[in-house]
């Protein structure tokens, strides 16, 4: 398939950059929809209380955090959590390099270059995020993947998640046409909202905002959900796999001497996660509150785009293997230089 492609400066997809959950059995997390608590469930074992260290990107691989964020600010939670926030894993991937972190939320890319760059020291534990790409359009034209033939699109995140996405794509239903990588999701949008450009990949919480900014044009909308299609093409080449976006990784020399602990934060993490599905609205400030993401109207206009998820265990494991393969197959430094071995996943007792 031949394609122009512009290059720019590569930036790493916060994504969040950006289904449903899965249940493990004998859990018995719960979310209200009236009230501001989550019950986790309960441990017979006696948990340290030492500082958990944990990161997050700001965006939907940090979104389901929020209430975990809130509990543990207010004393409620059943280990000690010390939570930063990074607007890029740049800012921290240093520290987990260096194991000085516990817990760290990432784009699934990113855990498998950390797991190679640390010889394994890291793992995916779960998976928190799946696709958060969409096609804005500015008029009505795109109804379908097949209408992206001769086209001119504009994206950001070359060398990274958002151009294998649409590589894969385009080229499983050998779509003819030019994509041209921006420096950025700020610029991207800025372009939107001026009608310097009509069609565009954005993920969430980029579309919510560009959607709703009162200078957009009026035509503007979300003509398509790249995860839907990243799920056709997948069918379409016999393959088995979601489009994880988003994990949650471990540091595995605290995992091995904390399995209590480890199994209390996933628990916790769970019912925070499903708070955030279950309870948009008041999730949404919370997300502001923790300053995940500005806004509150932009961050409960977000939530359902934004395919927050829990997934774990082999489910997890199977899926995640078969989207490495995906990303591996385009770029190989993409995951790493190689897809990570069954040694990377962190399946809790």
């Amino acid at each position: 398939m031949k394609r122009l492609i512009a290059l720019a400066i590569a930036v790493l997809l916060c994504a969040g950059l950006f289904a449903s959950c899965s249940k493990e059995d004998g859990q018995t997390a719960q979310t209200t929809t009236d009230a501001q608590t989550t019950t986790a469930p309960e441990t017979t074992a006696e948990l340290s209380q030492d500082p958990v260290r944990a990161y997050a990107l700001q965006g939907p691989t940090g979104m389901g955090l929020a209430k975990l964020m809130q509990d543990s600010a207010d004393g409620n939670t059943a280990l000690s959590y010390e939570f930063q926030l990074a607007a890029s894993a740049d800012e921290f991937t240093g520290e987990i390099i260096q194991g000085n972190f516990e817990i760290a939320a990432v784009p699934t890319n990113l855990a498998a270059v950390l797991y190679a760059r640390t010889e394994g020291a890291v793992s995916v534990a779960a998976v928190n995020t799946m696709g958060v790409l969409h096609l804005l359009e500015n008029g009505d034209t795109i109804q379908s993947i097949e209408d992206l033939e001769g086209k001119t699109i504009y994206s950001s995140g070359q060398g990274n998640v958002p151009e294998y996405v649409m590589d894969y794509i385009l080229d499983t239903f050998d779509i003819d046409c030019e994509v041209i990588y921006e420096a950025n999701h700020d610029t991207v949008a800025t372009k939107l909202i001026a009608g310097e450009i009509d069609l565009a990949v954005l993920p969430e919480p980029k579309v919510t905002t560009v959607l709703k900014n009162a200078e957009a044009p009026e035509g503007m909308r979300a003509a398509l959900d790249l995860t839907e299609i990243w799920q056709d093409a997948c069918e379409a080449n016999d393959v088995d796999g979601s489009l994880y976006m988003g994990c949650v990784i471990v540091n595995n020399s605290w995992a091995e001497d904390h399995p209590a602990e480890v199994k209390a934060f996933l628990d916790e993490y769970k019912a925070s996660i499903e708070y955030v599905e279950n309870n948009p609205t008041e999730a949404a400030q919370i997300i502001a509150d923790q300053g995940i993401i500005p806004s509150a109207q932009i961050a409960e206009a977000a939530i359902p785009g934004s395919n927050i998820v829990y997934v774990d265990g082999e489910e997890m494991a199977a899926d995640l293997a078969s989207f490495y393969d995906v990303l591996y197959s385009y770029n190989p430094d993409s995951v790493g230089g190689a897809v990570p071995d069954e040694n990377i996943y962190y399946i809790a007792k």
